[in-house]
């Protein structure tokens, strides 16, 4: 394929991206995973009491509070291993599917105890999750926690984290929204394309936004999906040549948005393809892999410290 340079400049905003880490205040972010540490791990309502701390410590500091946040939705995220040990204290994988299913054996007093269970527990943002239908665990509701602080919370931010629910608050048993990384795509080009552009116009328009790498992450996924492929759902015909749905989603995304980093990003990705004859070449796929994961970057996540002193303080 002939080689052409195209739009070098702005392909230097692929191979990496900041942190804008300076409203993250170490001294205030490490007192408040030390003090979650302190709180009553077991209890079913103890996210109810980690809330009430991060409002008694962040409440005037939304920068701030936008890392906190983070930091509370992963305690409750890290709460589901204990709740998911008290679901089958009670009750077996088959009798929850059962139960799941509608399965009219199941017996009246374990149909109304899981009831009940699902009922009491739903009050703290906890839900059964399935896996493959076969065995089940307990998942947070990913609204729970936001809807009580988002008036804590920056506006930048805050529209991030409600589009971020909408696309995740679906529980898994119901087999809707899985992630994006199963080797099959299951959500439509055109959902993969919306969330693609969100993201894209948030980071477009708020230079300094304090999760760029979060929100960065989350764009490569999804431009995985449609510039990549996954192991069970090409983006290329039988003959190699990109299939129409990608290539018209592609070319509609970059023609209305050709100043920002990943419109720009599939208007290469299209060139480079149209310099193939739309067809699939080894160096197209190692540009692609070359922009998303670039050699040498890094990924680390600024919360990952306080992240730690949850995991070895309460995950013995």
């Amino acid at each position: 394929m002939k080689k052409i340079i195209f739009a070098i400049c702005s392909l230097i905003c692929f191979v990496s991206y900041g942190q804008h880490t300076e409203y993250l205040d170490d001294a205030k972010l490490t007192k408040f995973a030390e003090d979650l540490t302190k709180l009553p791990f077991t209890e079913r309502d103890v996210i109810l009491k980690a809330i009430d701390l991060f409002e008694q410590q962040f409440k005037n500091d939304r920068e701030c509070a936008d890392w906190a946040y983070q930091l509370l939705y992963y305690y409750h995220e890290l709460s589901c291993e204990d709740k998911t040990n008290t679901l089958h204290v009670h009750w077996s994988d088959e009798q929850i599917r059962a139960l799941k299913v509608n399965d009219i054996e199941v017996i009246p007093g374990i149909r109304s105890g899981m009831k009940d269970f699902e009922k009491e527990y739903s009050k703290y943002g906890y839900r059964v999750r399935s896996y493959e239908d076969t065995t089940y665990a307990i998942e947070v509701n990913p609204a729970f926690v936001f809807n009580k602080v988002e008036k804590y919370l920056t506006n930048d931010y805050r529209l991030y984290r409600s589009h971020w629910i909408k696309e995740h608050d679906v529980p898994a048993y119901i087999q809707l929204n899985p992630p994006y990384w199963h080797a099959k795509q299951v959500i439509s080009t055109k959902e993969v394309m919306s969330r693609i552009q969100w993201r894209d116009e948030l980071i477009d328009r708020v230079k300094d936004f304090s999760r760029e790498d979060l929100v960065t992450r989350e764009i490569e996924g999804l431009c995985f999906i449609v510039t990549k492929g996954l192991e069970n759902t090409s983006i290329y015909d039988d003959k190699g040549v990109i299939k129409k749905e990608y290539k018209d989603a592609l070319q509609t995304y970059y023609r209305s948005h050709t100043q920002t980093t990943w419109g720009k990003y599939m208007t290469e990705f299209v060139h480079r393809l149209a310099l193939n004859k739309y067809r699939f070449s080894n160096d197209i796929d190692q540009w692609v892999l070359s922009q998303l994961f670039p050699a040498g970057r890094k990924n680390t996540d600024p919360l990952l410290k306080y992240e730690d002193i949850l995991i070895d303080n309460l995950m013995d």
